[in-house]
């Protein structure tokens, strides 16, 4: 971006440009599209982005984003508290829910560990998902870890498997089964495929 590029237009831009995938031309395209819609539409926009800031929490329990904190799931009663499905990101619950397999519960770690971008055990929300463990051994019978069949995926479903049997061995460890292709997002993975992940998991 140039300096003649008024500075409104440019701090648009370079919000836009810090999302993911999105480089320097796309995010000043952004805001020129933004700029040439009616005005109503521009203060809908601004409106929506508030109350995603003011209206969105975490759960404390499983850590999905919510509108309240327990989150609806946490509180369901007619949910299995014995299964607690472990994902990486808030999408990949509403992709299991979109398959209708699961009834247990979850738990969102915010991330992979990937020694090579830098983020270790101690960037997720991995501490919270011990102290449900040991707090409700007898509840939780079932750990699945949902998580996407990559490196980063396989290296953090390794990690898990080994503390959770060091810290709660009567707890059955299992994984989405390899319905899902190599290299794969769980995210964009279609709801038959994690039906059949999900019935098919395996040690």
């Amino acid at each position: 971006m140039t300096n003649r590029t008024p500075p409104p237009i440019h701090d648009v831009a370079a919000e836009f440009d810090t999302l993911p995938g999105v480089g320097p031309r796309a995010a000043l395209r952004y805001a020129y599209w933004l700029l040439s819609q009616p005005k109503d539409r521009i203060l809908r926009f601004a409106e929506a982005l508030k109350k995603l800031s003011n209206g969105v929490v975490r759960c404390t329990i499983c850590g999905l984003w919510s509108e309240t904190s327990p989150c609806s799931i946490c509180t369901d009663p007619t949910r299995d508290p014995s299964k607690l499905c472990v994902v990486a990101n808030p999408q990949d619950v509403r992709v299991i829910e979109d398959s209708n397999a699961f009834r247990g519960r979850y738990h969102v770690l915010g991330g992979l560990i990937d020694p090579i971008s830098g983020r270790t055990p101690d960037q997720l929300w991995i501490d919270p998902l011990y102290a449900r463990l040991t707090g409700e051994t007898a509840m939780i019978t079932e750990v699945i870890l949902g998580l996407d069949p990559d490196v980063a995926g396989d290296t953090t479903s390794l990690y898990l498997k080994r503390e959770i049997t060091r810290l709660a061995p009567a707890i059955h460890i299992t994984r989405l089964a390899r319905g899902l292709p190599n290299g794969a997002q769980l995210e964009y993975a279609d709801e038959m495929t994690i039906a059949d992940a999900l019935e098919n998991r395996k040690e």
